[in-house]
């Protein structure tokens, strides 16, 4: 796995696709060699039934071929408390993945109607401050123009931004690869076209859907990507733990006070690693479930 995430960094093209069930079910295993990363939507709004259709297959894919993956998840948030709500619900869809930052997609809704520039802040803070305390990173999308009328607070200085601005979005990058805009300095990704099919990524395989956004990546994956070797090396007899919110290899629920305890390796076979104690098989999990001691 590690092997294959550096030749993945390797090849690097600065080209990273947001994808969501709006895309179908892609083929990542196909698309990886035109990509650089990739920012699926993990979900929206508050209720539990609102996590993204496509987000396990994306993520799930993603960490697997080692394709940097970062989270994206739409608000909906009219007041903080609904924010925090929102935090939580995508908490809950990467609590099982390898995600490097969740990022809050404020634009405008029907359901929000028209907020001032002070509750879109307040908003933000009070989603970002419970993604932050989960021990992510956390970023903020929205258009330019959005940056410069509505999302002004000194504040929004304290978090990655990820801009978009489409210009004549005919599926090319027509700033020459370069901010033209980057409030409080803080802009490491540039969301330049829908319609990349069209354009920087007319060979792409594993996507059938017509249109496909496409951003520069202007040092996102650089800052945030973190090689994950903790587990890379495996072998049988290391001692490791189950992180938080994972399931059984079959997609089992694991019962809350397994995350608690500590379980030895007693087989290894691809990405399904077999824990127990004492020799005593107590179930079989993804490799990226687990961390080692």
């Amino acid at each position: 796995m590690l092997r294959k995430r550096l030749r993945i960094l390797m090849k690097m093209n600065n080209l990273i696709i947001d994808i969501s069930y709006h895309n179908g079910q892609v083929d990542l295993s196909k698309a990886k060699e035109s990509i650089s990363g990739v920012i699926a939507r993990c979900s929206f709004g508050w209720s539990d039934k609102n996590i993204d259709k496509q987000w396990s297959n994306n993520a799930s894919q993603a960490n697997k071929l080692g394709i940097p993956l970062f989270a994206y998840h739409f608000c909906y948030a009219r007041n903080e408390s609904e924010a925090k709500k929102e935090a939580n619900l995508a908490l809950k869809a990467c609590g099982n993945y390898d995600v490097s930052v969740i990022y809050y997609d404020l634009e405008y809704s029907d359901y929000q109607g028209s907020l001032s520039n002070e509750m879109y802040y307040k908003i933000a803070k009070a989603f970002c401050d419970e993604i932050e305390k989960a021990g992510y990173a956390v970023g903020i999308y929205a258009n330019q123009d959005w940056f410069k009328t509505k999302l002004v607070n000194q504040g929004f200085s304290a978090w990655t931004l990820w801009i978009a601005n489409y210009g004549s979005n005919n599926g090319y990058n027509n700033w020459d690869n370069k901010i033209q805009y980057n409030p409080f300095g803080n802009v490491l990704l540039h969301q330049f076209t829908s319609n990349a099919k069209k354009g920087v990524l007319k060979s792409i395989k594993g996507i059938d859907s017509k249109f496909l956004d496409c951003s520069y990546d202007h040092g996102l994956i650089k800052a945030f990507y973190k090689l994950k070797s903790t587990t890379a090396n495996l072998q049988i007899g290391d001692i490791v733990h189950v992180k938080a919110n994972s399931k059984w290899y079959d997609g089992q629920t694991i019962a809350s006070f397994v995350f608690n305890n500590k379980y030895e390796v007693i087989q290894i076979k691809g990405d399904r690693v077999v824990i127990g104690v004492n020799g005593q098989v107590t179930g079989a999990i993804s490799k990226n479930c687990i961390e080692k001691f």
